[in-house]
């Protein structure tokens, strides 16, 4: 057991600091005190598209992560983090002083990078699926416009994977509330969607979406945007008002600039303690870090299935116990809201659908909200 208080400080609200933030008592009772630091709420993912969509409210889809790690005795700081100085183990604060810590983890979460496509790093009406809160300032403009009498607007959603194929008919959703037409188009550089799930799924859900009016452009990527047009690589272009970006998720910049393994799109290097191997006072979580023998996908269940092995190992540092490995799931369920009453299950090589596949997502998104304090 340390006899001087240790610093602990959480950079970043998500999934597996969320579940540090509930339990900080575990790290007090060590002799730890434990800071949260966040811009804002922790907006759930696993809800995202259904609050785009119309299913949900904002507030529904979001979270205090300042009450959570309060009511448990730690401290939160409201701010972002410019840099981290690991010679004198400092966090360097936009508009705070700098904070020292002992142990420091990450739970940055991931971004999306307009720049590998012409003119959408500065275009307007660009919007990338993370942070997840610009899906609900687009639901917003979007709806602004389709409540009036002009022609509703027209759509590109960029990327063919589970969160552009969700993105897509939640939007087609938003749409059918207002009694438009949707004016939407799913592009795609693989020649199917959902190319890593069973190839029947990936089919039912292009007539799906094609039956609800949707354009599909399969094998063809985005080159360009410029004044309302998408420019593709087989020389179409589309008109468009709006460019929704869901074409992979990378790490956070700050990751690479830290002086430690990393992988600049997978993420911080970490050994399956979740610290990095040059450093062990710095851990890292979820999307921003990269388990090197075993790299996980960039989705929430890993994330909050690392969430215990952190707490518990944040809790060894501090007693000079043994550290426990993490070992990710081979397999995991991923449900897709597809807007309609029905949503599409897949685990491994099996799929379904209807309307039960999507309860059970709503049963587990309520599970999780109501775990974090919602």
């Amino acid at each position: 057991m340390m006899s001087e208080t240790a610093n602990v400080v959480l950079v970043g609200a998500g999934h597996a600091h969320l579940h540090v933030a509930g339990h900080a008592r575990r790290l007090i009772e060590r002799g730890a005190h434990v800071t949260l630091i966040s811009p804002g709420d922790f907006w759930y993912s696993g809800m995202a598209t259904g609050m785009l969509g119309g299913d949900y409210e904002a507030s529904q889809d979001r979270l205090d992560p300042a009450s959570l790690i309060r009511a448990q005795g730690g401290e939160f700081i409201a701010d972002r983090v410019s840099g981290i100085d690991r010679q004198r183990r400092q966090v360097q604060l936009v508009g705070s002083p700098p904070l020292a810590y002992d142990l420091l983890s990450l739970n940055l979460g991931s971004r999306v990078d307009p720049s590998t496509i012409f003119g959408l790093s500065s275009g307007d009406n660009v919007w990338p699926v993370k942070p997840i809160a610009t899906l609900w300032r687009l639901r917003q403009q979007l709806e602004s416009a389709l409540a009036g009498n002009a022609e509703a607007p027209r759509l590109a959603v960029i990327g063919g994977g589970p969160t552009g194929v969700e993105l897509t008919a939640n939007l087609v959703a938003l749409y059918a509330r207002y009694g438009r037409e949707p004016g939407i188009t799913l592009v795609s550089a693989s020649e199917r969607l959902l190319p890593n799930a069973p190839r029947a799924a990936g089919a039912w859900i292009e007539r799906r979406l094609e039956r609800r009016g949707v354009r599909l452009e399969l094998a063809a990527s985005a080159v360009g945007y410029q004044a309302g047009e998408l420019r593709l690589d087989d020389g179409m272009r589309l008109s468009v008002e709006h460019v929704v970006l869901a074409n992979g998720l990378i790490a956070p910049e700050l990751t690479g600039e830290l002086g430690l393994a990393c992988d600049s799109r997978q993420g911080l290097a970490i050994t399956p303690a979740l610290h990095s191997p040059d450093d062990s006072r710095i851990f890292a979580v979820g999307d921003c870090a990269w388990l090197r023998h075993a790299p996980c996908p960039k989705l929430g269940v890993f994330g909050v299935r690392q969430a215990p092995v952190l707490l518990d190992n944040l809790c060894a540092w501090l007693a000079g116990e043994p550290l426990r490995d993490y070992q990710p799931q081979r397999r995991y369920l991923s449900v897709l809201n597809l807007g309609d009453g029905r949503g599409l299950a897949l685990w491994d090589r099996w799929w379904w659908k209807g309307r039960l596949a999507l309860q059970l997502k709503q049963h587990l998104d309520r599970r999780f909200m109501a775990r974090c304090g919602a």
